[in-house]
């Protein structure tokens, strides 16, 4: 007991560290947070109910277009991050992301929704870019990893109400305007009231204080990159093969549960609330576990514990649609599994940017998170179309290999990481035998 007295203390003393900006920027992710949720949640269903035309191959085509303007827009984002204001960059960001929500349900035509995707993609990856050096400028080492696992941890509590609030919208409008749940003006009306609230989340932005957050970097990306390619290198090669396992899986989690286990939006809404739930736990659970085990221990631990989910979602993408299990059993399992390997994964996913942060210098902070982003979304620019494919031609049974290649890619990330951080590895258990 009074250990856990003195834990409770400790974890309240690292939370009244943060600074008045850090604070402005997690009240900012959870307003994102819920609006992305339902956002992730409805996109897909939305576009299927626009015709056959706009079926899971062109999802795969939306997802594959997203992740390549993020490709393209990475490093010069990364280059006006070094050069300006974070704060103005934020608020243009927002403008994007919440554009790019209104335009895809006011112009619900094949060319607009390609358009606009890959500007909520660039507006998406360009968040990502400027959060983290602001926040390595306005935390100290003491709080930092601290502020990272809250950032995240705060979004994915914000994902876990907006999937439920995502899931229910369709139904308050379709009584509102008298269609159907499925219909296409019900998921458009859901999908605008997202959108606002990403606008909303403007307000907190206007509050940050002025600080030194742009390093001022004059060099161009490609001589940074020339500079210091090699010290990025082992940190971006992983992400990269995680990326792969990622963008074959992750976009079609809710055609997953539809496809295999005749769920509908509604339950599906929830299971992903659940799933945003167990992540956001995860993330307050990640600093002291980081502590205590080392940052890379504590990442490849989380990722290895994670495969055996996964392959559990596979089996249940083949014994339920070929009769040797039932719903009743494999559709809890599944969800037992998806919430699981989602708190895992992305327990792991600041502490190794922490890592990747603390282990190159302050001026190529954007740069690294630029890149790192880039070889991430890399998978996302590729594997949709293979997931697509696989899903067109063979069904729900196509989740058998989709969930096989993504564990296959995640075993080979863990080695990789056991390889390129091995120094690092042995000097933390250096220090805890000290």
């Amino acid at each position: 007991m009074q250990k856990l007295q003195v834990g409770l203390q400790d974890y309240i003393s690292k939370l009244r560290l943060f600074s008045v900006n850090a604070r402005l920027i997690l009240i900012v992710s959870f307003i994102t947070g819920l609006a992305l949720g339902g956002w992730r949640l409805l996109f897909n269903f939305y576009a299927l109910s626009l015709g056959e035309q706009y079926n899971e191959s062109f999802l795969g085509t939306l997802q594959t277009l997203q992740s390549l303007a993020a490709i393209i827009m990475a490093i010069p984002i990364a280059y006006l991050a070094g050069r300006y204001a974070h704060k103005k960059l934020l608020l243009i960001v927002s403008i994007i992301i919440g554009s790019a929500m209104l335009g895809s349900v006011l112009l619900p035509f094949r060319a607009s929704l390609i358009i606009f995707r890959m500007l909520f993609g660039v507006g998406f990856a360009a968040q990502q870019v400027v959060v983290a050096p602001f926040l390595m400028a306005n935390t100290s080492d003491d709080e930092r990893q601290w502020v990272f696992s809250f950032n995240l941890g705060l979004t994915m509590t914000a994902t876990f109400i907006g999937n439920t609030i995502g899931g229910s919208l369709p139904s308050v409008y379709a009584g509102i305007f008298d269609v159907g749940v499925t219909d296409t003006l019900a998921y458009q009306w859901a999908i605008g009231t997202l959108a606002i609230l990403v606008l909303a989340g403007m307000i907190p932005l206007l509050l940050l204080r002025p600080t030194k957050d742009a390093v001022d970097v004059r060099e161009t990306p490609w001589h940074l990159i020339k500079a210091y390619g090699m010290t990025l290198l082992p940190f971006l090669l992983p992400n990269l093969v995680v990326g792969l396992g990622a963008g074959l899986m992750q976009p079609f989690m809710n055609l997953y549960f539809r496809s295999v286990y005749n769920q509908t939006d509604f339950v599906i809404g929830l299971v992903f609330a659940f799933g945003g739930f167990a992540m956001a736990v995860a993330q307050f659970i990640a600093p002291p576990m980081a502590d205590r085990l080392g940052k890379i221990n504590a990442v490849i631990l989380t990722q290895a514990i994670s495969i055996p989910f996964l392959l559990t979602l596979g089996i249940g993408a083949f014994v339920v649609p070929s009769g040797y299990g039932s719903v009743g059993i494999w559709f809890p399992t599944a969800v037992f599994a998806f919430m699981v390997r989602l708190a895992l994964m992305n327990m792991g996913n600041p502490i190794y940017q922490t890592f990747m942060l603390e282990g190159v210098p302050t001026k190529v902070s954007a740069l690294a998170v630029s890149l790192s982003s880039i070889s991430f979304q890399f998978g996302w620019f590729v594997m949709p179309q293979v997931s697509g494919y696989l899903q067109v031609e063979y069904g729900e049974y196509g989740f058998v290999p989709i969930f096989g290649g993504v564990a296959l890619f995640y075993a080979i990330a863990v080695v990789m990481e056991m390889i390129f951080f091995k120094n690092e590895r042995k000097r933390r258990f250096v220090t805890e035998a000290s």
